[in-house]
């Protein structure tokens, strides 16, 4: 065998076994991506003490069990609004509550909180919406989808 021949086999070798290694290492990404993906902790359906700080509380509802507060009327600025997880929340005027579906009904993407001049903008593609959830500018087509809210004892409640 000669030094060339040998040289040949040795690069075969490192050839190998870094393809070796590029392929180990793109399974274990795979197989650490996919094992991600379910990992993800189930929403709980039950109420821990933060989220009553967080939203002022719970309030009975007509069929016997409780509400969570989705916000207090201290949270919600008059002109303005809050976003409370898919929930935007606004006042328009003093003691006129308003909520919608936080999801742009172009692509789902969760809207900011208004703006100082009371526009709620989707960060996605720049829609833009009123405090009467109306379409101010595209791309949506649509505005914001209404949700049904009352509020009792300065509790803002899912009707």
């Amino acid at each position: 065998m000669t030094d060339i021949d040998s040289g040949r086999d040795l690069a075969r070798r490192v050839l190998a076994s870094r393809r070796g290694l590029l392929c180990g290492a793109a399974a274990l990404g795979a197989a650490g991506t996919l094992a991600a993906c379910g990992t993800a902790e189930p929403q709980s359906s039950g109420s821990d003490d933060s989220d009553t700080e967080e939203t002022g509380g719970s309030e009975e509802n007509n069929d016997g069990g409780t509400a969570q507060a989705l916000a207090t009327t201290e949270d919600v600025p008059v002109g303005g609004g809050i976003v409370a997880g898919e929930t935007v929340i606004v006042q328009p005027s003093a003691d006129e509550f308003l909520a919608f579906s936080a999801l742009c009904p172009h692509q789902g993407t969760v809207v900011n909180a208004p703006d100082e001049a009371g526009t709620i903008v989707c960060p996605n593609h720049g829609s833009e919406f009123d405090l009467e959830g109306e379409l101010l500018q595209g791309p949506a087509e649509t505005g914001l989808t209404e949700v049904d809210i009352t509020v009792e004892e300065g509790q803002i409640l899912p009707a």
